[in-house]
């Protein structure tokens, strides 16, 4: 697993040199050479891929509705695993581009996992998502994927030092890829490699 470099103080409070103006083609999954045009779409969303492939932590938390959930739950699908906070500006920013990707793959093997480390627990989180009107974490499956760690041990084990961070993980449960910061998941570019990532077998 990489180690993150940035601020714990509060949300990354600056985009990631990463948003960069790069213009890469849309292809379709069957098109796509995985080694080479994936390895590309993640530099230019600004995304890291992971040197070796190790199995992602696994971890249980209660969601919104107070049922224990675990990350194993969502094997066989792929998955963005995002640590956010309701007091984050960067991870506000954020959430609209979740919910235009949530929109776009819901059908899909995809899910998006929202990790809060939200001290006050369900008593911030699920008010704001109530309000926000979000739908990015309610799948289509059994769980609701807004999890809560208000003592922040999920986010250690991740070692998570700024919101917000997001780690891309196979179906296979293997973790794939970090994102450092805040970054726009609703652009072409963003699309491309989760559509290519989600056919991946």
């Amino acid at each position: 697993m990489g180690i993150l470099v940035f601020s714990l103080t509060a949300c990354s409070n600056q985009k990631t040199k990463a948003q960069k103006t790069t213009t890469v083609k849309e292809t379709s999954p069957s098109s796509v050479n995985h080694s080479v045009n994936m390895n590309a779409l993640m530099r230019t969303i600004g995304i890291q891929q992971l040197k070796k492939k190790a199995v992602a932590p696994n971890f249980k938390l209660k969601n919104l509705n107070g049922k224990m959930v675990s990350l194993k739950d969502f094997r066989g699908k792929f998955i963005l695993l995002n640590f956010m906070a309701t007091w984050c500006m960067w991870c506000r920013k954020e959430m609209p581009h979740l919910q235009k990707l949530h929109e776009r793959f819901k059908d899909k093997d995809f899910v998006i996992i929202a990790v809060f480390s939200d001290r006050e627990g369900v008593r911030a989180v699920k008010p704001f998502i109530k309000k926000s009107g979000y739908t990015f974490t309610e799948n289509s499956g059994t769980y609701n994927s807004a999890l809560l760690d208000p003592t922040g041990k999920v986010t250690n084990l991740y070692r998570v030092t700024g919101t917000p961070t997001t780690y891309l993980i196979d179906k296979s449960g293997n973790e794939i890829a970090v994102a450092q910061g805040y970054r726009d998941w609703s652009k072409k570019e963003s699309f491309t490699l989760i559509e290519n990532l989600i056919n991946l077998n």
